[in-house]
């Protein structure tokens, strides 16, 4: 191997271990470098689970082998250099190097050539260099995800212990504890369950559908004391959500094919004791504010507010014969927000759309937080072309509003604009029930959303 040819695979080398981001750069680093002393076609890292002792693919460690052939040929390959002072052996076109801390022998790197090997070749002169460095590489990989998730879990139990600060309905709250915690265990699914205190079964909140019915039978044997359930050889962890002893719920972390390892029974079974203590104290501040009339974080009405609101405004445009229109509207991509910037800033961007509502109405105008990111507005004295007039100037308004999130510390963004969609209705005095009338909004809300969204639809019947 002449010096330049060595030179230039080294210094693609070293940049695969510099500066590769994740998993992904690193083995495509891996496989430029090797291409300047090898005809390249893959290379692969496998390294083994230290629970399971189950291989498995480096780049892509949530996903298992579905070939048991090749499986046990990786494993055949890893106890041939168990005890072996070997750190390259090659079979026809296929190179296997150790990824090996001291003695021990972590996993294989697997480099795949369009050709048959030379034993002569000159790889196999720098091929013990080559072998350290990449297990210390991969060593390094593991070791600062295994900081990152611990910092992730901290700050996962931090943010379900927060969700309480600006919401207590357990509609709106369970779908976050579910997103935040599928997010933290990505290598099973995440379902969340509520027992319903009368029937005394248990209820899918999240998500919307379930892969494995037989889940449902696991969950009939959580009981107060039970405590953390492991079914089908812990692939299935159930972890109960609990109150005093009551039994709330179900967390239930689920994989056909892998099991839960002990760090992720003991992340998820602090996880579970958090959203415990979450879901619990949101049920007392329910109790709390079921009397209240204002929504915590907006600021505006509460649902339970409008209703009341509603019921009087529509009792007095019908007997005073005066218009009464009413306006829903929600964030457009909220979820997004969420899932981009986190729940923080989404509440940030909820308070400060509420504010934008109140700046652009009247005194008389009855503004509400209807639920999530929805807003319901009751007009009175106001007809229908006023009201599209109204629902286009908040549109517009909060279309040009720049949120400032810079104290969020988000790397790339300092501030954020939104757009809502809008429905509008007119109160008809042979409504049968008042709630016709906000039912009608939301029937123009969703042709908005459905037609493009930043926009307001009236209602035409």
């Amino acid at each position: 191997m002449d010096y330049k040819t060595f030179y230039n695979f080294m210094l693609k080398l070293t940049s695969a271990f510099e500066k590769s981001k994740c998993r992904r750069d690193f083995i495509l680093g891996l496989e430029s470098a090797f291409a300047k002393i090898l005809q390249v076609d893959s290379v692969k890292i496998y390294t083994l689970d230290e629970f399971s002792y189950v291989l498995k693919d480096f780049e892509k460690p949530w996903e298992n082998f579905v070939d048991d052939c090749q499986n046990q040929k990786l494993h055949d390959v890893l106890n041939s250099f168990v005890g072996s002072k070997e750190n390259t052996k090659f079979q026809d076109n296929i190179i296997y190097m150790p990824i090996s801390e001291d003695t021990k022998i972590l996993g294989v790197l697997k480099i795949v050539s369009d050709k048959k090997i030379d034993s002569d070749n000159d790889f196999f002169e720098i091929s013990q260099l080559i072998q350290k460095q990449i297990s210390y590489a991969v060593l390094n990989f593991k070791s600062s995800e295994k900081m990152k998730l611990n910092t992730k879990f901290h700050q996962t139990i931090r943010n379900i212990a927060k969700i309480i600060e600006t919401q207590y309905e357990l509609s709106y709250i369970l779908p976050i504890l579910g997103e935040m915690i599928d997010s933290f265990i990505y290598e099973h699914l995440i379902y969340i369950f509520i027992k319903n205190k009368n029937k005394k079964e248990f209820k899918l909140v999240w998500p919307a559908n379930i892969k494995d019915s037989k889940i449902y039978g696991y969950l009939e044997k959580l009981s107060p004391k039970s405590g953390v359930l492991l079914e089908r050889d812990g692939k299935v962890g159930i972890f109960p959500l609990l109150s005093e002893q009551k039994l709330l719920g179900a967390v239930v972390a689920y994989n056909p094919f892998d099991k839960l390892n002990q760090n992720e029974i003991n992340y998820l079974d602090e996880i579970s004791k958090q959203a415990s203590v979450t879901i619990e104290r949101a049920g007392e501040y329910m109790k709390i504010l079921k009397d209240a009339t204002l929504d915590a974080l907006t600021g505006l009405n509460n649902r339970h507010q409008f209703t009341l609101r509603l019921s009087e405004q529509t009792a007095s445009a019908k007997r005073q014969n005066t218009p009464l229109c009413c306006i829903m509207t929600d964030i457009d991509y909220f979820k997004k927000v969420n899932d981009t910037y986190g729940h923080a800033v989404g509440d940030c961007v909820l308070k400060n759309v509420a504010r934008t509502i109140k700046k652009e109405l009247r005194e008389n105008d009855i503004p509400s937080r209807y639920g999530g990111e929805e807003f319901a507005i009751l007009l009175p004295h106001t007809t229908l072309k006023e009201a599209e007039l109204v629902a286009q100037r908040l549109r517009t308004a909060i279309e040009k509003k720049k949120i400032n999130i810079e104290e969020y510390n988000i790397e790339t963004t300092k501030q954020l604009s939104v757009t809502i969609s809008v429905g509008v209705s007119l109160y008809d005095k042979k409504m049968k029930e008042a709630s016709q009338l906000y039912q009608n909004a939301d029937k123009a809300l969703y042709e908005a959303k459905k037609t493009g969204r930043n926009k307001v639809v009236v209602y035409n019947g």
